[in-house]
């Protein structure tokens, strides 16, 4: 056999063999998915981690790390492995699809598991950093709730203001804009926070947050002296509203102020 032919048939069965290390991979990644979808934490934790110990090659090795980080802190209450897991993707892959996830997980277990919002703001701006357009958005708007909670009003203001220049349409917008109506209401800023409620409302599918940008637009026209406009928006609220009392009590009092006007 000439050399060329040699080499050609060595690189056809080294093929053949990474195919098959791959499917092997990937059943085991499924069977793994498997336990993790039935409850079964502790086994899909250790199943991924064979996967990723065994075959750390795999197209599938970043996302078994992923999962196991994910698990730890969601279910099983190792919060520092799960830190260290999910930090152990960004150092093995820093250049596969599952980095930008784990970056931001990272910075949510800081914010959630540690109430650590200095920190969890460091790490969300790395987060953001990645082209991942899913997870720049969120990122940018949990970045804006860490820094609202550090009380850098400004600076969570300019991040969200970024965050719906970007990404206008995007899943975490309502959210923005609702919060953005709230900082320009604090700031007496009452057209913007108008155009920013009724964006809220216009965008969201979420019915709770539909009747807080509802309320919160109400509150706003009522502050604007926009009192049957407002009157009407707290008619619309009242039987959705969580505390209809609360909502009759507005009425009550929002027509005696327009009767008063109207002398």
């Amino acid at each position: 056999m000439g050399t060329k032919a040699h080499v050609l048939l060595m690189f056809c069965l080294l093929l053949l063999g990474c195919d098959a290390l791959d499917k092997e991979a990937a059943n085991k990644y499924e069977a793994a998915t498997k336990r993790w979808n039935a409850g079964d934490y502790r086994t899909a934790v250790s199943m991924y981690r064979t996967l990723a110990d065994e075959s750390p090659h795999s197209p599938h090795a970043d996302n078994a790390l992923y999962w196991i980080g994910v698990t730890q802190f969601l279910y099983l209450g190792e919060t520092e492995k799960a830190l260290a897991t999910l930090q152990l993707v960004l150092d093995k892959y820093s250049r596969r699809d599952m980095a930008p996830s784990a970056q931001l997980y990272i910075a949510k277990i800081y914010e959630r598991g540690y109430n650590d919002y200095t920190r969890a703001a460091e790490e969300y701006r790395k987060a953001a950093a990645y082209a991942d357009r899913a997870v720049r958005e969120e990122s940018y708007y949990r970045l804006g709730e860490s820094l609202y909670r550090l009380g850098k009003r400004e600076e969570a203001r300019e991040v969200w203001t970024g965050q719906v220049k970007e990404f206008p349409q995007g899943g975490q917008a309502e959210l923005a804009y609702f919060r953005l109506g709230t900082l320009a209401f604090t700031k007496g800023e009452l057209k913007e926070a108008e155009t920013f409620y009724r964006e809220a409302m216009r965008q969201t599918s979420d019915s709770s947050l539909a009747i807080k940008a509802k309320f919160a637009l109400a509150g706003c026209l009522e502050a604007g002296d926009n009192l049957t406009e407002a009157l009407k928006l707290y008619n619309e609220l009242e039987k959705a509203y969580p505390n209809p009392e609360a909502i009759r009590i507005k009425i009550k009092a929002l027509k005696v102020r327009i009767r008063k006007k109207s002398y």
